[in-house]
C-alpha cells in the first residue's frame, strides 16, 4: 500500500503521515476521542488519503497471514491452540516469515516462535507500563491510576475454571 497525502509526505514515514491524519481530524473537529471509521471516511472524503493499487501477491500474502494467525484447532483434551505458528527471520534489511503447523513443526521452529510471541507480550507490557506512568505524571486531571500486576498466572488459572455450574446441589 502506498497512500498519497498531498504535501504531507516530505520526510515523513507512512506511519507518521497516518498519525498526522488522526491528529488533524482531532484538531479540526475539536475532539479528544476518535472513531477510526469516522476518521477514515473523513480522510478519504477530504483527499488526505488516497490508496494506490496493491499488488495481488502482497494482498494474497496479507490475507494468507491473517488466515494462518486466526486458525485454531482442538486437542483430545478440548484445549484450543493456534494451528499455524510464524517465525520471523531477518537477513540484512529483508524480513522473511516462515509458518509451520503446530502438529508437525520441528521443536526449533516452535521454540523460536514461542520466544518471539513472548517478546511481543513483554513489549506490550513495557509500553503499557510506560503509558500508565506518562499519564499519571502528565494528565490534566491530577489523578494517579494504578499500575497493574503483569503476572498473569492467576488470570490464566481462572480462565481454566468451568464456565457453568449446576443450578442444584447433587443428590446424596
Amino acid at each position: 500500500m502506498v497512500p498519497r497525502f498531498g504535501n504531507r509526505t516530505a520526510g515523513k514515514t507512512l506511519r507518521e503521515q497516518l498519525q498526522g491524519i488522526v491528529h488533524d481530524y482531532m484538531q479540526e473537529h475539536g475532539v479528544d476521542e476518535v472513531d477510526l471509521d469516522e476518521v477514515s471516511a473523513w480522510a478519504v472524503k477530504t483527499g488526505r488519503y488516497q490508496r494506490q493499487p496493491i499488488s495481488i501477491i502482497k494482498q494474497c500474502r496479507e490475507q494468507l497471514s491473517e488466515a494462518c494467525r486466526s486458525e485454531v484447532i482442538k486437542d483430545t483434551q478440548g484445549r484450543e491452540a493456534r494451528r499455524m505458528h510464524a517465525v520471523r527471520i531477518h537477513e540484512g534489511d529483508r524480513q522473511m516469515v516462515f509458518w509451520a503447523d503446530i502438529k508437525t513443526a520441528k521443536p526449533g521452529h516452535m521454540r523460536l516462535s514461542f520466544q518471539q510471541r513472548r517478546q511481543a507480550i513483554l513489549a506490550d507490557c513495557k509500553a503499557h507500563k510506560s503509558d500508565v506512568a506518562f499519564y499519571n505524571d502528565n494528565n490534566s486531571f491530577k489523578v494517579t491510576l494504578p499500575l497493574f500486576n503483569y503476572n498473569f498466572n492467576a488470570d490464566l488459572r481462572e480462565l481454566e475454571l468451568p464456565k457453568s455450574y449446576p443450578e442444584d446441589k447433587p443428590k446424596s
